[in-house]
């Protein structure tokens, strides 16, 4: 473990920072390059995995198929602009394909709370007990009423600081989906709570 961080910091550094360069490095066959991407975005992956499915076990069997996949592929790989993003629009596709071979239809309203993570009621209220900030409880509360597609773009609006249009690329949607969609689940939390105190702790909360 110790060799692999000392080795990630130093292709890192020897590239100036630069992920693409070490995306084309990776290409290349530098396995620490490989380990680099996987050590980076790993957890984030996992986080974001678990708020599509709660089966935790098929987000880690589909998280090592991805990274098989691009290591055997990797010389055929394009470009992309955003690797963090590649790399979560791609775990996104096996999740779909994955839940659609056990005969589930992945269409919002379809999808019990019991199915995604991020509405699992444990999980809520796991964060509602850890916190005595009462506008924090509403805010948990308030998200429940949200569907399964305002609930996946505010998760990766506010809690991964993606942009707009890195989110439409992501679920393969138009920007103005994620704009109305946005909007509509702000206007849904200000029944909840004050719109000025939603944007704070959806900031802070991401932070």
């Amino acid at each position: 473990m110790a060799t692999n961080s000392i080795q990630e910091k130093f292709c890192k550094s020897e590239h100036g920072g630069d992920e693409h360069l070490i995306w084309d490095s990776f290409k290349s066959g530098d396995k620490s390059a490989y380990a680099y991407f996987y050590n980076e975005y790993s957890s984030l992956l996992y986080r974001y995995g678990c708020k599509i499915v709660s089966d935790r076990e098929l987000v880690k069997d589909c998280m090592h198929d991805l990274f098989t996949e691009i290591w055997k592929n990797k010389a055929n790989l394009s470009n992309p602009v955003s690797i963090k993003n590649y790399l979560v629009k791609s775990l996104r596709n096996k999740l779909v394909r994955a839940i659609s071979k056990q005969s589930r239809f992945v269409q919002e309203g379809l999808l019990t709370e019991k199915d995604l993570g991020y509405i699992d009621s444990n999980e809520l209220d796991l964060v509602s007990k850890e916190t005595k900030h009462e506008n924090e409880r509403k805010l948990i509360n308030a998200l429940r009423t949200l569907t399964n597609k305002q609930k996946e773009i505010i998760f990766l609006l506010y809690y991964n600081n993606l942009s707009p249009v890195e989110v439409a690329a992501i679920m393969s949607v138009s920007v103005r989906t994620i704009y109305n969609t946005t909007f509509n689940a702000i206007q849904s939390l200000k029944s909840e709570m004050a719109i000025v105190t939603v944007l704070f702790l959806l900031e802070n909360h991401s932070k």
